[in-house]
């Protein structure tokens, strides 16, 4: 990150941490600042993704400066309007379809400059059981908290779901929350500009009544924005039992020691509050002893009869397995030797695991990726069967031979990661 960025971010946190009441009210020169669009192109390049609703795709913007120029200009003379978002739908892991909204090149980079100037401010105010995209906090640090109290004894779980959050953000409670602190009127006029810019599918443009569009580089702060007031009241409830509340964006757990039926009723009055709703299908009520599932790991604890006490053991779950097979059977089916070859899937696959090891390998995950190496390089060896057309090129040392073996998985490595500081 640039230097003068970092420094003005740095400058901002600080004021921020050190008076819990001040608002900021000039912040809309900053976001014109050659600089910080710079940083925010560089990000959004960075970044990548698809085009918006006008075909502009990152690589079609051949002169960076005429274009980062344009967009000061119209953000100083104040006759910058954000398009609307280009809805495009991708397959959830249940097998539906999730809606995301997808901005202009050049809105990216706007979104992306305001996030920047703006995100210090509230960094200063979120709490600390709140670990979706935020700087310096990574689910693995959710994780880590929610291993860490199952260690102390927290065996009562709420495991919990936001309905279509993104979608259902109501627009002026998120922007009362976001002037409590942001009273600059162009800057909560821009922000307000992109909740009203509006969603075209195809040709048919809709008016969203509510919500924050996924997709867009400023969403996941305006929702950790208004997501805070669940962490701040459910803080100061008053429980009957002890209670941690580990939150990642709109997935949450509540882990306590407990009975959890009337937390449960306290948590449904909050949102209620908040004008949003559980998701009935994947809020429920559980113990550790039964097991939850929770960003990709499976939680489970129980007694160990050789160590002699209770344990907690956390490994990829049984929907992580199943997707990262699909991924490897799609990228291996036989259709796909029309236009690519088993050295190429190997490539894939390959690829496909690295990322999916680096994820689980700080979790109990040894089994689980020998299962799926194994399978990985059976499907390498079946495809290669096929295109040889001869059954015994699949074995083993036939494919040491042609190198279409696949790397060994690493070791994988339990550890408790905790967040660090803001910076």
């Amino acid at each position: 990150m640039d230097k003068k960025v970092r420094m003005l971010r740095e400058t901002l946190y600080l004021s921020a941490k050190a008076d819990r009441n001040r608002r900021f009210h000039a912040l809309y020169d900053k976001i014109c600042r050659i600089d910080i669009l710079n940083e925010a192109w560089n990000t959004v390049k960075r970044n990548g993704g698809t085009h918006g609703i006008d075909n502009v795709r990152i690589q079609d913007i051949g002169n960076s400066e005429e274009f980062i120029q344009n967009i000061v200009q119209e953000l100083r003379q104040h006759t910058y309007r954000p398009s609307p978002v280009r809805k495009v739908l991708i397959p959830k892991s249940n097998g539906k379809m999730r809606a995301l909204g997808i901005p202009t090149v050049s809105d990216r980079v706007v979104q992306t400059a305001v996030k920047l100037v703006i995100e210090s401010v509230f960094e200063a105010d979120f709490e600390d059981c709140s670990f979706g995209f935020r700087q310096g906090r990574s689910a693995h640090d959710a994780v880590a908290d929610v291993v860490k109290y199952l260690n102390f004894g927290c065996e009562e779980v709420i495991d919990a779901d936001i309905q279509g959050c993104f979608d259902n953000i109501p627009k002026h409670p998120l922007m009362k929350a976001v002037a409590r602190r942001i009273v600059d009127g162009s800057i909560l006029a821009l922000i307000r500009s992109f909740l009203d810019a509006g969603i075209m599918d195809g040709s048919e443009f809709s008016d969203a009544a509510a919500g924050t569009p996924q997709g867009s580089p400023v969403s996941p702060l305006l929702a950790n924005i208004y997501l805070d007031q669940l962490d701040k009241r459910w803080k100061s409830t008053v429980h009957t039992t002890e209670t941690h509340l580990v939150r990642y964006c709109d997935d949450f757990v509540i882990l306590g020691m407990g009975n959890m039926e009337k937390e449960m009723i306290s948590l449904r009055e909050i949102m209620s509050e908040l004008r949003l709703q559980l998701s009935e299908e994947k809020t429920r009520l559980t113990t550790a002893e039964q097991g939850f599932d929770f960003l990709g790991f499976h939680f489970v604890r129980h007694y160990s009869r050789r160590r002699g006490k209770r344990v907690t053991r956390w490994m990829p779950s049984n929907r992580a397995r199943t997707r990262i097979r699909e991924n490897i059977r799609q990228k291996t089916d036989k259709s796909n030797l029309a236009t690519t070859t088993p050295y190429g899937a190997r490539e894939s696959v390959g690829r496909a695991l690295a990322g999916w090891y680096q994820y689980f390998r700080h979790g109990m995950s040894t089994q689980a990726f020998s299962e799926i190496h194994d399978y990985a390089e059976l499907s390498i060896a079946r495809m290669f069967s096929r295109w040889k057309q001869r059954k015994h090129v699949g074995m083993r040392q036939k494919r040491e031979g042609h190198g279409l073996m696949l790397d060994r998985p690493p070791v994988a490595t339990p550890y408790a990661r905790r967040a660090g500081a803001f910076r």
